[in-house]
């Protein structure tokens, strides 16, 4: 939490159910992947893809990211980097054991 802040308050009720919806949308959309033919890279990079984005947005908001110091962002932002990192290596592996 910010230094400079005594008390830090919840998402609104609106933002909150924006948020919810954005997550039943992207799970929605996850589940619906599963039904289509596409080659195993593409499922895994899509669906690890959409867990980013919902891990990014419960960051956002219920864990107040978006008001914490800087230092705290950049540390919430190099994380996210290394996942997109790790994303891509299991996405070249998977096409490179022959997961077309």
């Amino acid at each position: 939490m910010n230094p400079h802040e005594e008390h830090t308050p919840a998402p609104t009720v609106g933002a909150a159910l924006l948020v919810l919806l954005a997550l039943l949308l992207l799970t929605a959309t996850t589940v619906g992947l599963a039904f289509l033919e596409l080659p195993p890279a593409v499922h895994i990079a899509l669906a690890m893809t959409i867990a980013a984005i919902k891990a990014a947005l419960v960051a956002a908001v219920f864990m107040h990211l978006l008001r914490e110091a800087p230092a705290t962002r950049l540390v919430a932002l190099m994380a996210a980097i290394l996942l997109a990192i790790i994303m891509l290596m299991v996405t070249v592996d998977i096409r490179h054991l022959g997961g077309d």
